[in-house]
């Protein structure tokens, strides 16, 4: 009995040591992790973050500094990703929103920048754009009832003026594209019907 509980008491304190020692690594890589996010070097604060949740994948700040990191490098679906994951761990953590809205924004945006300059955007694209930025305005929205005297809140408030704006205008582009192949479809069966001669076109 007593080697049982002897084997028992060794194997608790081994436990708790390396709990001690990852909780340690991880804090230790953390503090690395927001060094180099605040010097600009966000490939190494990646890595660095990868490495703590390699260690405990259950620690929302991890997430949260990775979904910012991600953000800045321009990988929206990871920071919205991330973002997500802290909203699981720590529902209460309304910054997540803000990530959240800021990298469905961007996406948004992406869909346009893939149009040439010189030719309005298709009409896919912008029923994709519209999607992805009203999804932005919900969610900024969201952050501002969580969050009602942020800071930032008259920035929000233009970038959701600015959304809204945009959708309209792209709808409008939409509602005439859609309106012109109806036109040019009714054009064309009207011309296979009709089978004109040439000499009718004389």
């Amino acid at each position: 009995m007593k080697k049982i509980l002897l084997l028992c008491t060794v194997l608790m304190i081994s436990v708790i040591t390396t709990a001690c020692i990852n909780n340690l690594a991880i804090k230790e890589l953390n503090n690395k992790a927001e060094l180099y996010l605040n010097n600009g070097d966000t490939q190494t604060a990646i890595c660095r973050l990868k490495s703590s949740l390699d260690l405990d994948n259950e620690i929302y700040q991890t997430h949260y500094n990775l979904a910012v990191a991600y953000n800045a490098t321009g990988n929206y679906e990871g920071a919205i990703e991330e973002a997500n994951k802290v909203l699981e761990l720590k529902p209460e953590m309304s910054d997540a929103y803000y990530i959240i809205a800021i990298a469905k924004e961007a996406l948004a945006y992406k869909l346009l920048d893939n149009t040439d300059s010189n030719t309005e955007p298709s009409v896919d694209a912008i029923s994709e754009f519209n999607s992805k930025a009203q999804e932005s305005i919900d969610i900024y929205n969201k952050y501002l009832v969580k969050v009602p005297n942020a800071a930032d809140s008259d920035k929000i408030n233009e970038k959701i003026t600015e959304l809204n704006r945009k959708i309209k205008e792209l709808t409008e582009i939409q509602d005439k594209a859609i309106n012109n192949s109806d036109l040019k479809k009714k054009l064309i069966s009207y011309k296979a019907s009709e089978q004109l001669d040439y000499e009718d076109l004389k």
